[in-house]
């Protein structure tokens, strides 16, 4: 069976004032994107870019102020990504997360994600923080990330075969060499990190 992801319409962001990178969005903007959108095959959202898929991206930070950076191995399915450095934690909302109030559809695949990527100690607090919308590459143009920060005592990938972690304080970032995918240089600008 083909996997199926949420998307919105382009001509619904369209009446929303925000801008190619961050911007922070009201909760009712939330709703009415999180109220017009719907499933469809992923093979077709890929290339379609009349639509945005939403993800939900979480950066995850620890008590000791550290965020969690993972670097995609060539294991993990997104090709494109490969060896790039990430913050955000999350991907698809697919039709098991699905609800009859779509605020809860989304947050359902916030919270299936952040669990079928990490192991969390313990969640402290969910904040919502901004849009991602970035039309500069082939993969960013039909995706639209949903930023959150996760404040966790502590937590570490599952996957080890897909991601290599490692947690950096903010001096740290700004002595990191490695290459981060678009998403992530917006995350961290969004949260003035660098």
């Amino acid at each position: 069976m083909k996997e199926k992801v949420w998307v919105i319409d382009n001509e619904i962001l369209n009446g929303i004032n925000f801008f190619n990178g961050f911007t922070i969005v009201e909760q009712n903007i939330l709703e009415k994107i999180f109220k017009n959108a719907y499933f469809i095959d992923r093979d077709l959202a890929e290339t379609d870019e009349s639509k945005k898929q939403i993800i939900p991206y979480v950066v995850i930070k620890d008590e000791k102020n550290k965020i969690l950076v993972v670097q995609r191995t060539k294991n993990q399915t997104e090709k494109r990504l490969h060896n790039l450095y990430s913050v955000g934690i999350g991907g698809h909302v697919n039709p098991i997360d699905e609800n009859e109030n779509p605020e809860l559809t989304f947050y359902n695949g916030l919270n299936r994600e952040l669990n079928e990527e990490l192991f969390i100690d313990k969640l402290k607090s969910l904040e919502y923080v901004g849009l991602i919308l970035d039309d500069s590459t082939e993969v960013s143009r039909v995706h639209l990330g949903v930023l959150f920060i996760a404040n966790v005592t502590n937590a570490d990938i599952r996957e080890k075969e897909n991601f290599n972690e490692l947690w950096l304080n903010e001096m740290e970032f700004k002595n990191f060499n490695g290459n981060f995918e678009g998403w992530s240089k917006i995350a961290l600008r969004a949260l003035e990190v660098i």
